[in-house]
């Protein structure tokens, strides 16, 4: 099983067309399952942002040759000029529907960067109580030291869910549950307290192959070329032409790390 992040940056009613567009395992081989996000940013100051800056597939997929037959597939253009990621689920908590097979035990992942993603379906009546709490955690994701990258995602009328990278699981958690400077664990307290969701998960993803440009760069990059200058790992086949371009200097939308 791995996961697969499909993030591009649009204009608003392209997001939103691209949001009714999303595939589904019983018309695409491999695929157990998928959703289509808005995305608007990290909140920098006391209110959410309101404004659409793009649109994201997350998907879910037997193995990587699934994934490469999907990215000829008509749903999958809409993506191809912005930032794709693959990446191997190594600890999952919460539990959502047509995800059931998600790793429960911890994959430990070391100094190597992860991503999050955490998905809800929101009690409607809690929507204010809930944006208020999120406040002071999305601010402080935004200026912490091991953040690369993420926003915030949504599929109305109440599916919420956030998406980031980190430069390891050890900065994340210190963000998450630590001493940072606490705006996430007070956020959680307060979910304990009033119970904002119906159902939650939270799903901790190693990346080992990247692809293109989110928001004019590849957030991965740094932090996964000194992770291959430490360790050489065996490259995945990728003698098929037709998906990938060879790295060049010149073309900053080739593939980055490896398995």
């Amino acid at each position: 099983m791995i996961v697969s992040a499909h993030i591009v940056n649009v204009s608003p009613p392209r997001a939103l067309a691209g949001l009714r567009a999303k595939p589904g395992p019983e018309a695409i081989q491999g695929l157990r399952w998928s959703e289509t996000w808005l995305m608007n940013p990290l909140r920098t100051g006391l209110l959410p942002s309101t404004r659409i800056d793009g649109i994201a597939l997350i998907a879910v997929w037997d193995d990587d040759e699934s994934l490469d037959k999907f990215l000829f597939h008509p749903l999958a253009k809409l993506y191809e000029p912005g930032w794709r990621a693959r990446f191997e689920p190594v600890r999952t908590v919460g539990a959502w529907p047509g995800l059931a097979d998600l790793p429960r035990s911890e994959k430990p992942t070391g100094d190597e960067p992860v991503g999050v993603l955490t998905m809800a379906r929101m009690r409607l009546g809690k929507t204010r109580a809930f944006a208020a709490a999120a406040g002071a955690a999305e601010r402080e994701a935004l200026r912490h030291p091991a953040f690369l990258e993420g926003s915030s995602l949504m599929h109305p009328p109440n599916l919420i869910s956030t998406f980031s990278l980190w430069r390891t699981a050890r900065e994340m958690r210190q963000y998450t549950v630590g001493t940072y400077p606490g705006g996430h664990r007070d956020a959680m307290k307060k979910n304990d307290d009033k119970v904002f969701h119906h159902e939650t998960v939270f799903l901790r993803l190693r990346p080992y192959e990247t692809q293109g440009l989110w928001k004019g760069r590849d957030p991965l990059a740094a932090a996964m070329r000194q992770k291959a200058d430490k360790v050489a790992t065996p490259a995945r086949d990728t003698s098929r032409a037709e998906l990938f371009e060879p790295v060049t200097a010149a073309n900053p939308n080739s593939r980055t790390g490896g398995r």
